[in-house]
């Protein structure tokens, strides 16, 4: 069995900065570079947010 890893950290929230964690993930994808990619809900404001990538 797989270990759980929902509390993992993945980045911040670019509207409110709180981190956002594996758990909030709502979808994966690769960009046409091959990149991973990530757009999750943060659990501070709601939003969709690319925490990754925050700015």
């Amino acid at each position: 069995m797989a270990p759980d890893n929902r509390q993992a950290v993945l980045g911040t929230c670019s509207f409110c900065g709180d981190n956002v964690t594996e758990g909030y993930v709502i979808l994966r994808y690769e960009t046409t570079a091959g990149e991973p990619g990530v757009w999750a809900e943060c659990p501070g404001c709601g939003e969709v947010v690319d925490p990754t990538n925050a700015q």
